[in-house]
């Protein structure tokens, strides 16, 4: 995520259009960022291992091209159509908070790569982005594992977290995720790595069972629970998955910027302020009274 939030601001260096803020200009603005974000990342993941950046494959649809820019191999036409599906899948989902942080900074009139960088800057915190890649190493970790179901037990004895599971929004099984389920079955028989499905399912099943019996039945499995199986059978590192994400938002994103700036939501395009209710030391209509600094030695903090 390091290269993404330091590649936007650089690629708004060399757009000849950073200036034109017309709808049609902000379209193709779009247009060159979903495209060379893939480009960039795959470069980068091939830099890093002594390797040569590859130029795009012109016959080669979006998804095939970033795993042949990735890899180095023409990818097989199933494995690029999955991807594809995902892409779509994580391309848009309401007002998420790197949504909300792109639509917020275009609210001043900013330009779409200065609401690109805070969308990519939201997506770098925890809460946000990086669930699909903690869910791979909770895989990795139970690899060898003979108990699933008493692991299980113990992480939520313990008050820790079932990686993947449970959504801010959904309080059913996440509709992406069961798209993202019957993809890793299938993609795990075609590749004949079929232990990262039956173990993911053996925990899906393990975690519903303890959450049914602590009376949590809310508690199901989001989108990212299935697609760290699928993105790592695809040969994509744990720590580009979160890049992943962000390849595929880029579009909801450029869609919402161009939704806001142009006001195609609301009346008119409106800069966000939204509104807070002070909660501290209130000192009347009059405002308060200045004390300087010596004759506060002894305050308390009621009184500063």
């Amino acid at each position: 995520m390091d290269v993404l939030q330091l590649a936007v601001p650089l690629l708004a260096t060399t757009d000849p259009e950073l200036s034109d803020e017309t709808r049609d200009g902000n379209l193709r603005k779009a247009i060159r960022l979903i495209s060379r974000i893939p480009v960039l990342m795959a470069a980068w993941q091939r830099i890093r291992n002594s390797l040569e950046p590859l130029p795009a494959d012109a016959s080669l649809p979006h998804a095939a091209n970033f795993l042949w820019q990735l890899t180095g191999e023409k990818p097989d036409p199933e494995i690029s159509r999955d991807l594809d599906v995902c892409l779509v899948l994580h391309a848009d989902h309401t007002f998420n908070a790197s949504t909300f942080a792109c639509r917020e900074v275009v609210s001043t009139r900013a330009h779409m790569y200065a609401g690109v960088a805070a969308g990519v800057g939201a997506l770098s915190g925890s809460l946000h982005g990086g669930a699909n890649a903690r869910v791979m190493e909770m895989l990795i970790k139970l690899e060898t594992e003979k108990d699933v179901p008493g692991w299980v037990r113990r992480q939520l004895e313990q008050g820790q977290k079932i990686m993947g599971i449970g959504h801010a929004v959904y309080k059913t099984t996440d509709p992406r995720a069961k798209i993202l389920r019957e993809m890793s079955r299938s993609l795990g028989k075609k590749l004949g790595e079929t232990k990262w499905y039956d173990l993911s399912v053996q925990v899906e099943e393990a975690a519903l069972a303890e959450f049914e019996r602590r009376g949590k039945t809310t508690l199901k499995p989001n989108v990212d629970f299935y697609s760290a199986a699928v993105y790592h059978m695809m040969g994509i590192p744990r720590d580009l998955m979160t890049p992943i994400f962000a390849i595929s938002r880029i579009a909801g994103w450029c869609a919402h910027i161009i939704e806001e700036k142009f006001a195609e939501a609301q009346e008119k395009p409106a800069l966000y302020r939204p509104e807070s209710e002070y909660v501290g030391h209130y000192c009347g209509l009059m405002g308060c009274t200045y004390e300087p600094l010596e004759a506060r030695k002894h305050a308390t903090p009621e009184r500063i």
